[in-house]
């Protein structure tokens, strides 16, 4: 997957979508918006994935 790539992902259990910001050897830096004001908190809409755990949206 290149940078720009929409893709969906679970964090603590809630299923988000995002965008692909950047790309590491076997992860990726995924921007994202949330409703809750815990995540937002905690994550600034900003989060590593494993490259295992991200599904491209078609």
């Amino acid at each position: 997957m290149t940078i720009g790539t929409k893709v969906t992902f679970k964090l603590e259990g809630q299923d988000f979508t995002g965008e692909i910001a950047k790309a590491y050897v076997n992860s990726y830096l995924i921007t994202f918006e949330s409703t809750d004001p815990e995540i937002v908190d905690k994550y600034h809409n900003k989060v590593i994935i494993s490259q295992k755990q991200v599904t491209a949206v078609n």
